[in-house]
């Protein structure tokens, strides 16, 4: 602050130095730092500083209001700290102290100017060599364009000194507007029709400039990934593509401007520029005003991009072609990330909008790289950016690039709770995201992501590492012994992932999977007393750890009761459901229900069970008469449809003996398996009774099967499997061409009908042709559909 005064003509000190000094005090508001950010003069009695203050929000509105109020209660003084100074005069200071004036000390970084305002003027004050750049710039700036654009008011600019420019004030009877409303729009075509240029990119030299201090950037604070989407970018870029540059504010924000009827009075012009593509300005509106005003997300910003680019406006600069809009947008991200990636990594302490801008910027990106990353690697991107620079561990990933985990594998992350709540906040707002399941416990968070693509992604937030009610090791130790490696990514160190798998594994009486046994020789060659009882005796390692701090006394009752409320939430919460398949034989259910039974285990995180046509309570009937081994042997062996049974009172008792098993065993899956949060799979269901009933030799009307259907618990999820009788018949010959038609097509109509009928169970028919296809398409019908 001494050295703003010092440039305006003051000298002022906290201390005497000598008599001819005249003291003064200040009154001021302060930056979250504790650094004063708004000056004035203690005896002032209007609030001069709020020509600094952007009031479009209510919130900022409401600030103004109470500012106003203060002042015209003459409270200020009680109200804001005061500093007292001594000020000795220089010749011929800029203005007088005892005049009415306010001074902001602006944003830190290496381009920080300060703002003096009196006498219905702003004085632009560097406070380095790269801010008298950009001073001199605006003042270079505003002298071409002051009055040659229709409906545009700019200031008049005074070059005071190399450190000052005077320029006027332009906000008399103006307001600030979030909206982008057709003056906007208007004032934002004249200005990307000034002195438009066509170039090739390999001669534009503001790229090359860009590009090359972007390529030299090293800071660890940048989020690796957005790096990375920036590189592929920059690499995929046409050398010989045409772009079309145009005069650009290159701030063009709410706050830098007032808007007066059909009139946009515009300021601060120190980034103004020739060399940026058309529609800059456009989208810096709509993106920072949707970051640092309204806080929204990517997915509502680009929503904003899109509807207001229309008529007049979208026929001017892209032709109504939103290709060409997409592709501004994107010259748009990577001109003003490489800018300002460049000035944040010259900013010892980052100010919180950044942490705003960045992953809005990153997730943007992701719109121009769809062909080279999949939208589940993209997020994983993300989601590693989203933390990078917050305390967090990676448990038991695989060594590389984040995104190239396994699609049946998870992401376990050992963090606090303000990092898990944070993320998970995240990952509900991202654009790639449909919607996230979680499954909060005491010591961790479980999320399911379902992707807009139909893709899954499965996270572990963990804030305590437990077995059960055991708490096995210290998640902040982990988490400070960890260390960043050249992917970007945190890992907990080798030894603690080591005795991590083997306590948790130990502890729950389980062998170590072959893929992780190589962990262990971290543990294996060690004199800790620990690591050699981990390998030796297991009783022993559970003694111990109960004799830690965090697992006695009031910690073992905490730890219990947190246990038991988890059970009970998962039961409650996690609740399974049923899946049933049906089609001919030869129509490939086998080989589908083997991938779907992978796909629901590892993706979306629950236990599958499978069932052959019904709960099996009850044996099949020759079980009676020949025995158990005799009678599942001969049911192997036969064909299907070779009963001879046309009795029907013979097929009422074999259809009430199954039927029996279909009310009582439902009820026994329901409690068994689909309460404790499985999944059960039927290969074939009670459908077959009603279409196909020949199967089980039983000869009945299709009124009496329908029927009985309503007294069953109804399958979350139904599939009819069916393909060509052609097709079916190069698979299995075991029925005849018109059997295989008849069937589909009675399976078509029953699924349609009870379709029609059901508001809770999906019914849906698939031409199993391609496999993956086929598997695409059930899991994306679960994800839709699955609560």
């Amino acid at each position: 602050m001494e050295a703003i005064f010092k440039t305006l003509g003051y000298t002022i000190s906290k201390a005497s130095i000598n008599s001819t000094e005249k003291v003064v005090e200040f009154l001021y508001i302060k930056n979250p730092d504790g650094t004063p950010r708004w000056i004035w003069s203690k005896t002032q009695n209007q609030p001069l500083f709020l020509k600094f203050y952007s009031t479009s929000s209510i919130r900022a509105k409401m600030f103004a209001a109470m500012i106003r109020v203060l002042f015209y209660a003459k409270l200020q003084k009680l109200v804001f700290p005061s500093k007292k100074f001594f000020v000795v005069n220089k010749l011929n200071p800029l203005f007088n102290l005892n005049d009415n004036w306010a001074l902001f000390t602006g944003t830190v970084g290496p381009n920080n100017k300060a703002i003096l305002y009196t006498n219905n003027s702003f004085y632009k004050i560097a406070t380095s060599l790269s801010a008298q750049k950009l001073i001199d710039n605006e003042h270079q700036m505003l002298q071409e364009v002051h009055g040659s654009i229709p409906n545009l008011k700019t200031p008049q600019s005074i070059k005071i000194s190399n450190e000052i420019i005077l320029l006027t004030d332009v906000s008399k009877d103006g307001k600030r507007s979030k909206n982008c409303t057709p003056t906007h729009l208007n004032i934002l075509s004249a200005i990307s029709s000034k002195r438009s240029n066509t170039i090739l990119l390999k001669d534009w030299k503001f790229y090359k400039t860009l590009k090359n201090n972007f390529k030299n950037l090293n800071d660890d604070r940048i989020p690796v990934n957005m790096i990375r989407k920036m590189n592929i970018l920059l690499d995929n870029a046409n050398p010989y593509e045409k772009v079309n540059l145009t005069l650009s504010h290159g701030d063009f924000t709410q706050w830098n401007m007032y808007k007066v009827d059909e009139t946009i009075a515009l300021y601060d012009w120190e980034l103004a520029s020739f060399d940026r593509p058309k529609a800059f300005d456009y989208f810096h509106f709509i993106i920072q005003n949707g970051v640092m005003v309204e806080r929204k997300s990517w997915t509502e910003i680009y929503k904003s991009i899109k509807e207001n680019c229309s008529g007049a406006f979208a026929t001017t600069l892209f032709d109504n072609d939103i290709d060409q809009m997409k592709q501004y947008l994107k010259w748009y991200l990577i001109l003003n990330c490489m800018y300002y990636l460049k000035v944040y990594a010259a900013q010892p302490k980052w100010h919180p909008q950044i942490e705003w801008l960045l992953p809005v910027w990153n997730e943007a990106l992701n719109e121009f790289i769809s062909d080279e990353k999949s939208a589940r690697e993209l997020l994983i991107m993300d989601v590693f950016d989203c933390i990078q620079n917050q305390e967090y561990a990676g448990l038991k990933l695989e060594f590389g690039f984040p995104e190239s985990l396994n699609e049946n594998s998870d992401i376990d992350l050992i963090v606090n709770k303000n990092t898990s709540k944070s993320l998970v906040y995240f990952l509900k707002k991202h654009a790639l995201v449909s919607k996230i399941k979680t499954n909060k416990k005491s010591f961790m968070t479980s999320i399911l992501v379902f992707l807009k693509d139909g893709s899954l992604l499965a996270l572990d937030l963990i804030t305590q590492l437990k077995v059960k009610n055991i708490e096995i090791m210290d998640a902040k130790k982990l988490i400070a012994s960890g260390s960043r490696n050249r992917y970007g990514v945190k890992n907990a160190s080798d030894r603690d992932t080591a005795q991590f798998i083997a306590l948790f594994y130990l502890l729950n009486g389980s062998k170590i999977p072959t893929k992780y046994l190589a962990t262990q020789n971290y543990i294996k060659n060690t004199t800790s007393s620990f690591d050699i009882m981990l390998q030796n005796s297991p009783k022993e390692v559970l003694n111990f750890i109960k004799k830690e701090k965090p697992n006695t006394s009031f910690h073992y009752i905490k730890n219990t009761m947190n246990y038991l409320m988890d059970t009970l939430k998962n039961s409650l919460n996690n609740k399974g459901f049923v899946i049933t398949f049906s089609g001919v034989d030869g129509a490939g259910k086998s080989t589908v229900i083997e991938n779907i039974a992978v796909r629901v285990e590892k993706q979306l995180r629950k236990k599958v069970v499978v069932l052959r046509h019904r709960p099996s309570v009850l044996p099949i009937l020759s079980v009676w008469t020949k025995g158990k081994e005799k009678a599942h042997q001969d049911a192997i062996e036969s064909l299907p449809r070779q009963g001879k049974n046309n009795s029907l009172v013979s097929s009422l008792f074999r259809f009430s003996y199954y039927y029996t098993d279909y009310i009582l065993g439902q009820f026994v899956v329901y409690f068994k398996h689909i309460f404790r949060g499985y999944v059960v799979i039927y290969d074939r269901y009670y459908f077959d009774f009603i279409n196909d009933s020949k199967r089980s030799n039983i000869e009945l009307p299709k009124k009496l099967t329908v029927f009985c259907y309503r007294f069953l618990l109804k399958p979350k999820f139904n599939f009819f499997l069916f393909a060509d009788a052609d097709i079916i018949l190069k698979r299995k010959q075991e029925l005849s061409k018109i059997t295989i038609e008849k069937l589909t097509h009675d399976y078509h109509s029953l699924f349609e009908s009870l379709s029609s009928k059901s508001h809770f169970s999906t019914y849906e028919t698939i031409n199993n042709i391609e496999l993956e296809i086929t598997l695409n398409r059930i899991v994306g019908t679960l994800i839709q559909n699955e609560k």
